[in-house]
């Protein structure tokens, strides 16, 4: 369920359209089934990059804790810290950080192997400000 004002202030802070911004959060929920997933949370920020060059990033958003700890432990990540955040959040993340060049709502399937990314549905930042129309 989309809450109507945190909608509402999504999309005037991106001087969007009400019903761009409604368009862009049912698409992804259409691809999640569900109005919140839930990432790995560095309150420290990310690791500094060699001679200050910036790296294109995917934002991993799992539709529940057991699966985004899973992958943690066949990828040997050390202490994972999850929130959950709403489909507005993630959206939100992603629109904020230009580092940040793809959100990736994975799915329940099959596990992935260590080091590899899990299956679902991708949407490349380009495509979000697409969906937003700006």
């Amino acid at each position: 369920m989309i809450d109507d004002a945190a909608l509402a202030e999504f999309a005037a802070s991106h001087a969007a359209s009400l019903a761009a911004a409604r368009r862009l959060i049912e698409a992804l929920h259409a691809a999640a089934g569900t109005d919140a997933l839930y990432v790995f949370w560095n309150a420290r920020g990310s690791a500094a990059n060699p001679a200050g060059q910036r790296r294109t990033r995917t934002l991993l958003a799992f539709p529940s804790p057991d699966t985004a700890l899973a992958f943690a432990q066949r990828n040997r990540l050390p202490a994972p810290r999850l929130r959950r955040l709403s489909l507005i959040q993630l959206a939100q993340a992603v629109l904020r950080e230009p580092a940040i060049g793809a959100l990736l709502l994975a799915d329940d399937a099959e596990p992935a192997p260590a080091g590899q990314l899990p299956g679902g549905a991708r949407f490349e930042r380009a495509e979000l400000l697409r969906l937003l129309a700006i």
